[in-house]
């Protein structure tokens, strides 16, 4: 097989592999809690040392790349993925679970954003799309695992060794195939091509703006499927079948939304693209706030996550049309850090306006970051 083709068979193995372990805490945490005679309501302390490591380990990126190059940083990466993994087994109480979250989410955001600007540079925004949807592959994947794990044994440690083992093999064929990544400008092309410092980098409005979208379309993305459930049953009287089934089409939206992106990307171009999906999730949003299509507005919510689905990789493969190519590599990092910023945030902010405002707040809030991350793209797009 061709190297390059070879790589990318690994890009799409290890975006699967990196999703799997993401949402194996979230099906596990009951049996967990209960074992570690500990609430429920840990868990938001335990995804918060996810998503700080996550954020630290992305925002370092251009860093990490420019010390230890590519091939060090997935190694070092998919190591400690795998050493957090075992810990999970094998720590006494729940108290050690927030650190040990800390070392998935370095690892795990090292792995994102690495390949995230690998494939950035090499690769077309088609594959960006369709790498992204892989990734909803091993989110999906990843509770089934753990569900089969409970449904068979009662226990939830084997369904974290198997992703384990899963995890251990791609380590495996991030050493085997180190020699294949390269980081480094081909022969002819300007020595600008390499990259850049992290502060020269932040010195860059254009950085700041990408920053600032990110962070608010991973808010609002998040936020919405976090408590639409909520708002749904608890202020529009919705029964709990039809609100979780239009939920679960909100996410799984994703994945479909991006294959298809996938397809369109080449055609329509990735920020017309991304664009034209904003527009629809904000009909989307516009028809939930005002309750308009089905009950509680919920045909809006499936309108929202199709239109939402190309953003993500679309803002990650254009990074290099804000930029100079010297500093994609800081500025994809940076970019995945301000949305792991945004996830710490969001809850928070957004339980303070729900005990504060109310819940039907939600929706008008989730319309107004959507609106601003339209108007964002938009400026940016003009300078």
């Amino acid at each position: 097989m061709h190297p390059s083709r070879l790589l990318l068979v690994l890009c799409f193995i290890a975006f699967i592999s990196l999703g799997l372990p993401d949402a194996l805490l979230a099906v596990a945490w009951p049996t967990m809690a209960d074992e570690f005679s500990t609430t429920l309501d840990r868990l938001g302390i335990i995804m918060t040392g996810g998503t700080v490591g996550y954020a630290l380990s992305s925002f370092m990126i251009g860093a990490i790349v420019n010390r230890i190059g590519l091939a060090g940083l997935l190694i070092q990466s998919a190591s400690l993925t795998v050493i957090a993994l075992v810990l999970f087994m094998v720590v006494p109480d729940w108290y050690w679970m927030p650190f040990v979250a800390l070392i998935a989410g370095l690892g795990g955001g090292g792995i994102d954003a690495g390949l995230n600007a690998y494939v950035e540079k090499h690769y077309s925004s088609r594959i960006m799309q369709w790498l992204h949807a892989s990734f909803g592959v091993g989110v999906t994947l990843g509770p089934a695992i753990m569900t089969l794990s409970l449904a068979m044994t009662g226990l939830w440690r084997p369904g974290y060794l198997l992703v384990a083992f899963l995890m251990l093999l791609m380590l495996s064929a991030f050493i085997h195939y180190r020699g294949l990544w390269s980081d480094q400008p081909s022969a002819g092309e300007p020595e600008e091509q390499g990259n850049a410092s992290m502060l020269a980098t932040l010195k860059l409005p254009a950085a700041w703006l990408s920053m600032l979208a990110f962070f608010l379309y991973t808010s609002a993305e998040i936020g919405l499927g976090f408590w639409a459930f909520t708002l749904l049953t608890e202020s529009r009287g919705v029964v709990l079948a039809t609100a979780g089934l239009w939920v679960t089409l909100y996410w799984g939206s994703f994945t479909l939304g991006r294959i298809v992106s996938g397809l369109l990307a080449p055609k329509l171009g990735e920020m017309k693209l991304t664009l034209y999906g904003l527009l629809l999730s904000l009909i989307g949003l516009v028809l939930f706030t005002l309750q308009i299509g089905g009950p509680g507005g919920v045909y809006g919510l499936a309108l929202v996550g199709l239109g939402f689905a190309p953003t993500f990789p679309a803002l990650l493969s254009t990074t290099s049309e804000r930029v100079a190519k010297s500093h994609v590599t800081n500025l994809i990092g940076m970019q995945i850090s301000a949305a792991g910023v945004g996830l710490v945030v969001m809850p928070l902010s957004l339980g303070l306006i729900v005990s504060s405002v109310g819940l039907e707040a939600l929706a008008q809030v989730f319309l107004g970051m959507t609106a601003s991350v339209f108007l964002l793209l938009t400026l940016i797009r003009k300078r």
